[in-house]
């Protein structure tokens, strides 16, 4: 009886433990994906406007047109300077001025795709255009939200600012675990104290969110990257990139 009186207390026990530590986590660390460190190259910045850098633990370095990115680089654009970075999985991110971002990505076996990808968005804006698939996992998180991508084109500040221009974004507020689901044409702005508000945009309003990145769709000298791959198997495979660059105006 001794035996299954303490018995019956280690489980309640652990029991009480569960419960509190589902209760006390926060949503934004149920939903953040994890990670392990590795070389594999995850991206490439197929154009910038001067000036960008990319950095980490050991190094930083001014961008140049197809310099790849590997999980746990931070890239920095200056307050003039604009970026597009494109993942092995064609999905696209045009980062504004005065932006600061870290990349984080896990490939899949044949490293040639992007199964599950996370930007920390710690200063300035994104315009995504994501190219999501069934199995694959894309994220974007912020002070006090986390956006979960369906595949779409939708843009985001790091004060908490979201808008789809097409498809579906579903955010989760850190601060209380609510989520909001948003899809063509609506918006979403959360206050430091977690209010949220939301509402649908109009054409004008769209188009002006939009028109800050189109200088990285002109007046650009277009060249061509090779990014070559090779499997587990050993087997060896070369695609062919177009790339673009402005150069920085004396």
């Amino acid at each position: 009886m001794k035996n299954l009186k303490t018995g019956l207390l280690i489980v309640g026990l652990l029991a009480a433990a569960i419960f509190v530590y589902v209760l006390f986590v926060s949503p934004a660390e149920q939903t953040t994906m994890q990670f392990e460190e590795s070389d594999d190259e995850i991206a490439y910045v197929r154009r910038y406007v001067p000036a960008v850098t990319i950095s980490n633990v050991s190094t930083d370095t001014l961008v140049t047109v197809g310099q790849s990115l590997v999980t746990g680089d931070t890239l920095t654009t200056s307050s003039a300077g604009f970026a597009m970075v494109l993942f092995l999985d064609e999905t696209i991110t045009r980062v504004s001025p005065s932006s600061q971002l870290v990349i984080r990505s896990a490939l899949n076996q044949d490293k040639d795709t992007n199964l599950r990808t996370q930007i920390n968005l710690a200063l300035g804006a994104l315009f995504m255009d994501v190219n999501r698939r069934g199995d694959t996992e894309f994220e974007i998180t912020t002070t006090n939200t986390v956006a979960s991508v369906k595949g779409t084109r939708f843009g985001i500040t790091s004060d908490d600012y979201i808008w789809v221009e097409e498809g579906e974004v579903e955010v989760t507020i850190r601060s209380t675990g609510q989520i909001v689901n948003l899809a063509n044409r609506m918006f979403l702005e959360v206050d430091q104290d977690g209010t949220v508000e939301s509402g649908e945009l109009t054409d004008v309003q769209l188009s002006e969110l939009s028109s800050e990145y189109e200088i990285l769709d002109r007046d650009l000298i277009e060249r061509e990257m090779r990014l070559q791959f090779r499997s587990r198997q050993g087997q060896d495979a070369e695609e062919r990139l177009r790339i673009f660059e402005q150069e920085e105006e004396n």
